[in-house]
């Protein structure tokens, strides 16, 4: 049976014009985890109705 993870990363892969290989799709499944718990961290914080606009970055 295809593991449903393979299949996420063979379908985002392709949508990204990527080959990733078998043998990577353990790693690659980890790393989208992670990005995942960063996106939930990011939707879980309580903003307020009006922000002040960020300082400008220069490298």
């Amino acid at each position: 049976m295809t593991d449903p993870n393979d299949t996420e990363i063979a379908v985002l892969a392709r949508a990204n014009g990527l080959t990733i290989p078998a043998e990577f799709h353990a790693g690659v499944r980890s790393n989208l985890e992670l990005l995942r718990s960063y996106g939930a961290l990011i939707e879980g914080l309580d903003l307020p109705d009006r922000l002040e606009p960020a300082f400008r970055y220069e490298p």
